[in-house]
């Protein structure tokens, strides 16, 4: 049987606690394949690589460089699937670049994370590995996955929120069915995808993210000379102020219109192709903004590093083609 090849990066699945903090193993010990084995018996052969290992709230531009390189590696004709375990607090941006760029992978690669470390009371990281491990043997579906307590799409996965911990998926409303994946058939998940990223990425252009609320005075907002874009993300209705009655800094439309002097282009998440719009919607499209439709401001942020990073498409086809289903279809 082939082995299930297991990527590890570091996080709380990699991390002990020690006198009340929890930081990384330095040893670097496996801990979940240990954890496994000791549960279920070797009935899988595990190859294990450590890429990273650290928080992954201190995940960043050279860990994402090397996931992509050491995933790039992969002979996939080697191995059942791959798990990738990872800190849940950057899980969702990792996990949208991932599922963005390895679109076409051609086995299960499963990005895991854990609540506490492993073998501490009320950890699901066991669960999580347990579960991916079952669904590589099962060989049902190709392509990236995130899994953490239910199975998720990658780019479409909202991060944790602060009170209980818990992972949304943009665009549906809390499912427990994998078959379930708001419009993403089975059929769909498991047809070959074509490649179209082949080479390593460098992140060297920045994308400034800003997420609104009132009173924002975006004379706060100073993009530097490695910004090649700013990503907006609205109030849901996709409106932000237009009102210069205060003050043109607290005007979206007048900070649309400062970047795109200093060539850096403007997009605006979370638009619905549907009309009629809001007055104000109309003012910031012809302020020349870009508007980018139904994706998550964590999708949209991932898909402008990876569009103005990756040297193989013009932006504007990357950012026009819906990758790995981070644009939700509503009927």
């Amino acid at each position: 049987m082939k082995k299930i090849l297991v990527l590890f990066t570091g996080g709380t699945i990699g991390s002990i606690t020690t006198d009340g903090i929890i930081d990384v193993e330095r040893e670097g010990k496996y801990a979940v394949v240990e954890a496994y084995k000791s549960a279920y018996g070797d009935d899988v052969e595990f190859e294990c690589r450590q890429v990273l290992n650290i928080l992954s709230e201190n995940m960043g531009f050279s860990g994402w460089e090397k996931m992509i390189h050491e995933i790039n590696s992969i002979d996939t004709a080697l191995y059942l699937g791959v798990i990738l375990t990872h800190g849940s607090d950057t899980l969702a941006y990792t996990s949208a670049l991932l599922g963005m760029y390895f679109r076409h992978f051609d086995i299960p690669l499963f990005i895991i994370a854990s609540n506490k470390p492993i073998g501490e009371k009320g950890s699901n990281g066991l669960f999580n590995f347990t579960s991916a491990v079952g669904l590589i043997k099962e060989g049902k579906y190709k392509g990236v996955f995130t899994l953490y307590e239910r199975v998720m799409l990658p780019t479409r996965v909202i991060p944790a929120d602060t009170c209980r911990d818990r992972f949304g998926v943009y665009g549906y409303d809390g499912f427990n069915d994998f078959s379930v994946f708001s419009g993403v058939s089975e059929n769909m998940l498991s047809r070959p995808r074509e490649r179209i990223f082949h080479n390593d990425v460098k992140f060297g252009k920045r994308v400034l993210f800003i997420e609104g609320y009132p009173a924002m005075d975006f004379g706060c907002f100073v993009p530097n000379e490695d910004t090649a874009a700013v990503l907006y993300s609205p109030y849901h209705s996709a409106t932000a102020c237009t009102d210069v009655s205060e003050g043109k800094s607290y005007a979206l439309t007048e900070f649309i219109k400062r970047c795109i002097t200093k060539n850096i282009m403007v997009y605006i998440c979370g638009l619905k192709r549907k009309v009629p719009i809001y007055s104000t919607v109309a003012e910031i499209i012809k302020a020349g903004s870009i508007p980018i439709y139904t994706i998550s401001a964590v999708a949209a942020y991932m898909k402008l590093l990876l569009a103005y990073n990756q040297e193989e498409m013009p932006v504007k086809e990357v950012m026009g083609k819906d990758l790995f289903f981070e644009e939700v279809k509503f009927s």
